[in-house]
């Protein structure tokens, strides 16, 4: 198999009501609160008096994650969605072979700079709030940084994700000022049109110094603030990787070649 099974299986990680919640896309935002917006009259149309939905869902990586309206994709949405998974995996294989992971800030944000595929837009900046109550840091990260999140499988993988950086960070071959990160691909739906904006998130030591003191899995026993920073990307122009989305499989070339590209980028 070309691709591994956790990259393109994905989990149900809840849902919320339209109303209320924040897209990483600006426009969707922009629809959603028009006094009467595309979203609106679809939603309308779609189920009359009944309260819209956002569903989540998250792959077993952590690094895709859905955000959907509809139950069924248009082909346009399945079809950009699909790609993502496709130029997801062919990273992962890239930075592999040249001895690296997602977690190296440095060779990430490199081979996202000179592929082609993303443009930045925004520079992010979110201070996460970490209360001491029972609630363990983890789970107020996620739901601070990935809203919806809140229970299942979905947050589990959230959590295992953090557990990894913490280790990362708690790594004796790790300087206080090393950048680690983390690779979020965030696939949006509103009543049929899709947007995907890349999220790049990370940190150091010095910078997460708190976070890293005490284990993510527990409760603290202070409350304290850490910023946490990202670059967000949107991804634009993958025509060349969707045109061979559903036939990798069969026709391997094309993948194989994706990924000797992105390692040229190295």
């Amino acid at each position: 198999m070309l691709i591994d099974s956790k990259i393109t299986t994905f989990v149900d990680g809840g849902y919320t009501g339209l109303k209320g919640h924040h897209f990483v896309s600006d426009s969707f935002n922009k629809r959603v609160s028009a006094p009467v917006s595309f979203a609106v009259a679809n939603a309308d149309e779609a189920s009359g008096d009944s309260e819209q939905t956002v569903k989540f869902r998250l792959n077993q990586t952590g690094n895709i994650f859905y955000s959907s309206t509809t139950e069924l994709l248009t082909e346009e949405t399945k079809k950009l969605f699909d790609s993502v998974t496709v130029l997801f995996a062919a990273m992962t294989k890239a930075l592999g072979d040249k001895g690296y992971n997602l977690f190296n800030y440095d060779k990430v944000s490199e081979m996202i700079q000179k592929s082609g595929y993303f443009v930045e837009v925004q520079k992010y900046q979110k201070n996460l709030e970490i209360k001491s109550t029972s609630v363990t840091i983890d789970t107020q990260v996620i739901s601070q940084l990935l809203p919806g999140l809140t229970s299942g499988s979905s947050l589990e993988i959230a959590k295992g994700v953090l557990n990894a950086l913490n280790g990362e960070f708690s790594s004796g071959t790790t300087d206080e000022t090393t950048k680690h990160s983390h690779l979020l691909f965030i696939c949006e739906e509103l009543f049929g049109a899709p947007s995907v904006t890349v999220r790049l998130f990370f940190g150091t030591k010095t910078s997460h110094k708190l976070l890293t003191s005490s284990p993510c899995h527990k409760s603290s026993s202070s409350s304290f603030e850490v910023l946490q920073e990202a670059t967000t990307y949107l991804f634009v122009s993958p025509d060349t990787i969707a045109e061979f989305a559903e036939k990798f499989k069969s026709q391997p070339q094309e993948y194989t070649d994706l990924i000797e590209r992105l390692k040229g980028l190295i």
